[in-house]
């Protein structure tokens, strides 16, 4: 039987706390007075907002919405020149390009940092002669995140006077945040500058379409230019006047949106669902552990109507409490335990006992040390993966998490027994050799025909994906190219030669080279990347310079832990050196900015599909077996869980998250001879894996879940 409850209408932002009964009243009122057409000008509606925003009434413009006016400013500042091109960031109100694109006028997207917060380095690097608008959406739309006046006043000073700057303030009537920045007091500084506003939000007036610009007469003048004379009906422009008289009735709806957000917050957390707070009527949720798409197709099927962002997070409108309460019922239907895992009980139990551990952390350990009885009386991966589980929420829930981690992290191996274990990592399973390929060939089309060749690696361990990639060179007719290879590594504080590992890495490379005939040289240093400048390298430029990052840079604390953003600062120091290509390869899951809950979800699904590759490809009473679970994986998933702040250094990103972070940074998708049916030969992939193609290069799959992405890029 079909869900008979009216739908939760929660995807368009729209007010779902109604409209007032004074601007319903005036509407009725006006209904005679419709066979006459609408005051062309809106006047009376001009200069009543005048009054309200304390600007000259000529300073107004009046449109069908916000959306006609972005269309009108599109046309007059970009359609007479066909050269002009549009700015705006990304994730944000999707109409700003699709109303450049309709015209075909260039729209350029600047993803937004981690904290979707815009990047000002990233804005003047997209900056050109030919820009013309740009659009900023404040507070922001998906996001709820918001510019104060400094950082709105320092984008206005770095842009230009050719670039007009449109600050759409859709929802500007929900902010809270004291310093959120008001771009209508900023008005008589900056010629350059448009506000939009809207009625179609706060004052729940979206279906009569009405919104209105302020800016500067020169800019307002312009815009007349391409308006037509009745382009708002007059039953808008009544109820928009009825709507500004009526402010009990806007700070009635504002406080319940400001209330209705506040409760759904506290019980998005309890239930583990990530959202980002936010000056808007909305939030933007991320599951954790779920797609977009599975989560409003579930809501969907249950009458609640949410707004895909992308591929992991959705925007919710706040709306009654009656509708979030039947919400917040279906999302813990959809994110039980059981149903999660609903054929690996001891699965559903390490959800379970994250929900205790976040409410009751003391009382949590006692059942944390019972699931990990229960789990080592279990084998396959189900019971190997629950166990490092139990134990990472063991150390959670332990006050002194540095003293109680020491028993938890003690190893019983010595480092031949890593060697070795790290070697069958590699050989036996596509875990690592999958990126190394997917690199090594990718550096080879690169370098095509150079007689000089400076590889730069981040984290070079012990090197083997050189190996292979000095066999590709080896192999090639005619003359190869000289090689020379940095490797960077963090020194071993545990030995007396701190750089003695990286020095021995060298040492077998070069044996290798020297077996192959190849031309090799080497050299390491032993730093942190957070510690170094890798523009203080002396790097020949005759050598072509490739550098290679293979699951390391999700170390690196983000904006998100620390200022500056160490990942943004590395990336910035190599697009400096200009490499002729920049291969990454990291993991492709989210730990990094989600919360404990739905951290403690989305690390389960990854790390449970990788336990489930070891447990399908390698023996189950191999030794290096165990110390890849325990010492690798386990350490990780220690990590991942138990700690917060800048003790979590496993921070993995989605491979999204990674191509948003390049691209703002000055990198663009290499283009690539590397096909997916390469790579699965070369690799020999069990039936269960699969490739699945995206901008910058693949994402490996494990029964359809993403495990690892191997992208190739350069400078834009």
């Amino acid at each position: 039987m079909e869900n008979e409850r009216p739908p939760y209408q929660a995807a368009t932002n729209e007010n779902l706390f109604g409209t007032s009964p004074q601007v319903l009243a005036a509407m009725q009122e006006a209904l005679s007075s419709v066979h006459g057409y609408p005051t062309p000008d809106a006047a009376d509606l001009r200069h009543a907002l005048a009054r309200k925003l304390g600007v000259q009434a000529n300073e107004i413009v009046v449109g069908s919405g916000s959306a006609e006016l972005i269309s009108l400013l599109v046309r007059r500042f970009c359609g007479h020149d066909k050269g002009s091109e549009v700015l705006t960031f990304t994730p944000s109100y999707p109409l700003y390009c699709h109303e450049a694109q309709a015209l075909r006028i260039p729209c350029t997207e600047i993803p937004l940092t981690s904290g979707y917060r815009i990047d000002l380095e990233a804005l003047q690097r997209e900056l050109r002669p030919s820009t013309r608008l740009c659009f900023i959406c404040n507070p922001n739309n998906p996001t709820g995140t918001y510019l104060t006046s400094a950082e709105l006043e320092q984008v206005l000073d770095s842009l230009p006077a050719h670039v007009t700057v449109v600050v759409d303030e859709a929802y500007i009537e929900y902010v809270t945040a004291p310093d959120c920045a008001d771009a209508v007091s900023l008005l008589a500084r900056y010629s350059n500058l448009v506000v939009l506003r809207t009625f179609s939000k706060a004052y729940g007036l979206a279906s009569v379409r009405i919104g209105y610009m302020i800016a500067q007469r020169h800019l307002i003048e312009q815009l007349l230019e391409v308006k037509q004379p009745y382009n708002v009906n007059q039953l808008a422009q009544v109820a928009a006047l009825a709507a500004l008289e009526d402010d009990h009735f806007l700070q009635t709806t504002l406080q319940a949106t400001q209330d209705g957000k506040t409760k759904l917050e506290q019980a998005l957390h309890k239930i583990g669902v990530q959202y980002w707070p936010s000056q808007g009527n909305f939030l933007l949720l991320d599951a954790g552990g779920y797609s977009a798409d599975d989560v409003h197709t579930y809501l969907l099927a249950n009458n609640i109507l949410v707004r895909r962002a992308d591929q992991h997070t959705l925007r919710l409108t706040i709306g009654p409490d009656e509708h979030q309460l039947y919400l917040l019922q279906m999302l813990q239907e959809l994110l039980h335990p059981s149903r999660v895992y609903a054929s690996q009980p001891l699965l559903a139990q390490v959800l379970d006992l994250g929900y205790e551990v976040q409410e009751q952390p003391e009382e949590a350990t006692v059942s944390a040390h019972d699931l990990l009885i229960k789990a080592t009386e279990q084998t396959d991966a189900e019971g190997r993966i629950a166990q490092a589980f139990a134990k990472a929420l063991i150390l959670r829930c332990q006050q002194d998490k540095q003293a109680a981690s020491g028993n938890l992290y003690a190893s019983n191996y010595g480092e031949m027994d890593m060697i070795a274990a790290f070697n069958v990592l590699v050989t036996a399973t596509p875990l690592v050799s999958f990126g190394h390929r997917f690199a090594n060939h990718s550096i080879l089309s690169a370098i095509a025909g150079k007689p000089s060749v400076y590889l730069l690696d981040l984290g070079i361990g012990s090197g083997l994906q050189w190996f292979h990639f000095m066999d590709l060179l080896a192999a090639l007719p005619g003359d190869r190219p000289k090689l020379h290879l940095t490797g960077i590594d963090i020194p071993d504080s545990s030995n007396p030669d701190p750089a003695y590992k990286l020095r021995a890495t060298g040492e077998r490379l070069a044996a290798h080279a020297g077996r192959l005939g190849l031309d090799f040289s080497y050299t390491y240093v032993a730093t942190r990347l957070e510690d170094f400048n890798l523009q203080s390298l002396e790097i020949d430029a005759s050598h072509t310079l490739i550098v290679n990052a293979a699951l390391t840079l999700h170390h690196l604390a983000d904006e998100l832990v620390a200022i500056p953003d160490q990942r943004d600062r590395v990336l910035q120091q190599i697009r400096a050196l200009r490499p002729q290509l920049l291969t990454l390869t990291e993991p492709d899951s989210e730990h990094n900015r989600l919360e404990f809950l739905p951290r403690l979800r989305e690390s389960l699904r990854h790390y449970y599909t990788v336990f489930d590759v070891l447990d399908t490809l390698l023996p189950a009473d191999m030794p290096e077996r165990r110390v890849i679970e325990q010492e690798f994986f386990g350490r990780e998933i220690l990590n991942v869980v138990a700690f917060e702040g800048i003790d979590r250094v496993e921070r993995h990103e989605r491979q999204d998250a990674w191509q948003h972070r390049l691209i703002r940074n000055g990198f663009k998708p290499a283009p690539s001879q590397v096909t997916a049916a390469q790579i699965q030969t070369e690799l020999d992939l069990h039936p269960q894996f699969s490739l699945a193609s995206h901008t910058a290069g693949y994402t490996l799959h494990w029964k359809g879940t993403n495990i690892i992405a191997a992208t190739a890029w350069q400078v834009s």
